[in-house]
């Protein structure tokens, strides 16, 4: 399974036109599917249909179809104590920020940069729910309860999720943390260049936000107007869910509002600050502040009941 994760990997971050990686993938898992998997077999046969159409888009149509027929990658995964489960985002480059055509975009999500992650890390499936919280803080604070295993914590600041992490770590034995900026919009992207991980639109079928309000012209939605149990909609090819509304999910490092340079390596920022970024949007905003470029703000001690967090475990 390593080198199918590794193959995969590198097709995923192949460079658009590029089918080297993808062909090399298709022919490793012909092999294995030669073997009884019926799944890989079905990635194989998926593939090369793709590969073989000419006028087919490149690298986030192919992410998508993927997605579409329920295969994901094959990435390590890591469970705590608690029963948090992680899986491994691989190191990487990426372009960060949205160019100057995405609708609806703000200017602090620019200048689009490449950004390279040097080192791979596990980063939490979910959102981390009211039961992870309750086991580690003794409480819970959200305001949407029931199903608490799979309801996502919220009505959180900053510095109480820093807390959260500091206290995992010490349980753990490893080092937890929130995710940077940087890692956040690497790992929702997960190779894609699109507004959002499924494509440059979004509907209520895809996330949990206020569906009254549409984005590239594809309709009204519901508005559920509450925390939806986390894993309800479809992953990211790195088998991430809801990081695209739900609940906000908050940074380690300080919200800087003007990027700086056209190239940067493993960005962390400033953690002592008065902000803290807050990325992915929520149930109770529109569809705009979901989009993987969009950033936004708050204090050490904002709170509301659509915050939530994700955590990091960084690899040793």
């Amino acid at each position: 399974m390593e080198h199918t994760e590794r193959l995969l990997f590198q097709a995923i971050q192949a460079d658009p036109g590029d089918d080297t990686a993808w062909m090399a993938l298709a022919d490793h898992l012909e092999e294995v599917g030669q073997d009884g998997q019926a799944e890989l077999t079905r990635l194989l046969t998926h593939l090369r249909r793709v590969l073989s159409d000419p006028d087919r888009p490149l690298r986030e149509a192919r992410l998508r179809e993927l997605l579409a027929l329920g295969v994901r990658p094959l990435q390590p995964m890591l469970t705590l104590s608690i029963g948090m489960k992680l899986t491994l985002v691989p190191p990487g480059s990426f372009l960060m920020g949205s160019p100057m055509d995405e609708e609806q975009r703000s200017a602090d999500e620019g200048p689009v940069r490449r950004v390279t992650l040097s080192r791979g890390f596990y980063l939490g499936i979910y959102p981390v729910t009211q039961s992870q919280w309750k086991a580690v803080m003794k409480t819970n604070p959200s305001a949407f309860k029931g199903k608490q295993s799979r309801r996502p914590v919220e009505s959180v600041s900053w510095a109480e999720c820093r807390e959260f992490c500091d206290k995992l770590t010490e349980h753990e034995g490893r080092p937890v943390r929130l995710p940077t900026e940087a890692e956040w919009e690497y790992a929702c992207r997960a190779g894609t260049s699109s507004a959002f991980y499924f494509g440059d639109t979004i509907t209520t079928d895809l996330a949990n936000y206020d569906g009254t309000q549409f984005y590239r012209s594809t309709g009204r939605g519901v508005n559920r107007r509450k925390t939806t149990l986390v894993g309800s909609f479809p992953p990211n090819a790195f088998g991430l869910y809801d990081m695209h509304g739900n609940v906000w999910e908050w940074c380690q490092d300080w919200y800087q509002r003007g990027q700086q340079g056209l190239e940067e390596h493993d960005p962390h920022g400033q953690e002592d600050a008065a902000t803290h970024g807050i990325r992915g949007g929520s149930w109770y905003v529109f569809p705009r502040p979901c989009r993987s470029a969009y950033r936004d703000s708050a204090g050490l001690s904002f709170r509301r009941d659509d915050c939530g967090c994700r955590v990091v475990v960084t690899l040793e």
